[in-house]
């Protein structure tokens, strides 16, 4: 059987750590945290070593000196006074001396490296074999068996005498350690992503053609300045290309346009054929509407983000584009959406998916061109939706049509198209921080959705993609 497919919050979960894990900063960190806990984890067991070796000889001692002061207390007093001794010795130093018989039932103690090895040094130093108990006759304790002469005693002593545990303090102070570790890994962590998260944040904005954010080449080490060095000249190089083109598509435009716009004019005065004159004129106008796609596409000065009622912003671009006569719009009436972002370039995007829809998606035996536009709301985001009613796309080249000047099928071509008009589109939605989605609807038609981000003031209503 197939395995069971992971929860939501498994999958969100599983994500979330995988970016972590893909993030210099938290690979930094785990390392640092790693070797420092594996540091901390040798010198504690180097530690412990050392401090049993010295508790096993500082417990011996003291059993040691306990047995021998008993033996010459109860040898060399007086019978009569052995009772008030062992008394004593019951209330000064809570040390039990009872006497051993051969009935009696007692559990050998515990034996591990740490009782073994007390009880031979014990044992080694009284030159004696000792018997070690947890308990005698039901009583636990620490219990050691032990001779004068002929008779037989048993020594009570507290257990906390041989209690191998580390103390308290030095529990703390690993405690501390391991938090002054953590906090050092995330301090060195931090300065070692730092100057790769400047450089990440740069490069962004030299995407986005902002070519201005300089990266600081005084300070830091000598391979992070070279490099910050090396990303300065080459903003700076890129800026000065961008400019040098966008002034040569400025002149070309210009020195192409102004021969056109004479042979319109002689077109228009000096050719007697209205048929010849018009196809002349048309021409002509679709050599400068080219024109005008080129300078669109290569436009890359940065959006302004203010806020934009797309239903409003649709209502007006529809109103302009009535003069076609050929494209009949529909709009989803009462949905609010606001989206942030420029509006008049908006309004560019919205005039070339219509404009697009209006030459491609007409059929043989209509008059006008089928589009439908709606609004969808997501957290975070909202879509503007143009959806027409033409033969649509074949699936495979869905992912094509934003390339540059790569036109679909027989069915949707024209020849007067450039093979701009969605890239255009794909390439001004991407400076405004949103992202297009291109997809066959339902029923037929090709479905555009330009996802941009959504006004924090919008109602919060979602409505599912």
């Amino acid at each position: 059987m197939p395995a069971n497919p992971a929860s939501p919050r498994e999958s969100r979960a599983r994500q979330f750590f995988g970016q972590l894990s893909g993030r210099l900063y938290w690979r930094t960190f785990v390392l640092i945290v790693a070797l420092l806990s594996v540091s901390l984890a040798a010198w504690f067991q180097s530690f412990r070593v050392q401090q049993t070796d010295q508790q096993i000889e500082q417990t011996a001692r003291q059993i040691t000196s306990l047995i021998d002061l008993t033996r010459i207390a109860l040898v060399h007093s007086a019978p009569q006074a052995r009772n008030a001794l062992l008394d004593e010795l019951v209330r000064r130093e809570d040390i039990y001396i009872y006497p051993r018989h051969s009935a009696d039932r007692w559990t050998p103690m515990e034996r591990n490296e740490f009782t073994r090895r007390l009880a031979t040094t014990v044992g080694a130093r009284l030159h004696e074999q000792l018997n070690f108990a947890d308990s005698v006759n039901g009583e636990s304790g620490l219990w050691i068996g032990f001779r004068i002469g002929t008779d037989r005693y048993w020594l009570l002593l507290d257990p906390s005498r041989i209690d191998e545990s580390l103390g308290e303090t030095w529990v703390i102070g690993g405690v501390l350690a391991t938090l002054l570790a953590l906090i050092g890994a995330a301090v060195i962590a931090g300065f070692v992503n730092r100057p790769l998260r400047d450089l990440s944040l740069a490069t962004a904005r030299v995407r986005e053609g902002d070519f201005s954010h300089q990266l600081d080449e005084t300070s830091g080490t000598e391979e992070i300045r070279d490099v910050n060095r090396g990303f300065n000249r080459m903003a700076r190089a890129l800026q000065e290309i961008e400019q040098e083109r966008t002034l040569m598509l400025a002149g070309i435009s210009h020195d192409i346009r102004t021969p056109l716009a004479r042979l319109r004019l002689e077109a228009e005065l000096s050719v007697p054929d209205e048929q010849a004159r018009r196809d002349i004129i048309d021409d002509i106008e679709q050599a400068d509407s080219i024109i005008s796609k080129f300078m669109e596409y290569a436009r890359s000065a940065s959006p302004v983000h203010q806020r934009v009622d797309l239903p409003e912003l649709a209502a007006r671009v529809r109103s302009d584009l009535d003069k076609w006569g050929d494209l009949r719009i529909r709009i989803d009436p009462g949905t609010a959406a606001w989206a942030l972002a420029d509006e008049l370039e908006l309004r560019r995007v919205l005039t070339n998916l219509l404009e697009n829809a209006r030459r491609y998606a007409r059929g043989a035996e209509q008059d006008a061109a089928e589009v439908d536009i709606g609004f969808l709301r997501r957290t975070g985001e909202v879509a503007i939706t143009v959806r027409d009613h033409g033969p649509g796309v074949p699936p495979e080249q869905l992912a094509l049509l934003t390339r540059p000047f790569f036109r679909g099928d027989a069915a949707r071509t024209s020849a007067k198209g450039t093979g701009l008009g969605l890239s255009i589109v794909e390439r001004t939605v991407a400076r405004m921080g949103g992202r297009v989605e291109l997809l066959n609807a339902p029923g037929g038609g090709l479905l555009v959705r330009v996802w941009l981000p959504r006004d924090p003031a919008d109602l919060p209503t979602l409505q599912p993609a």
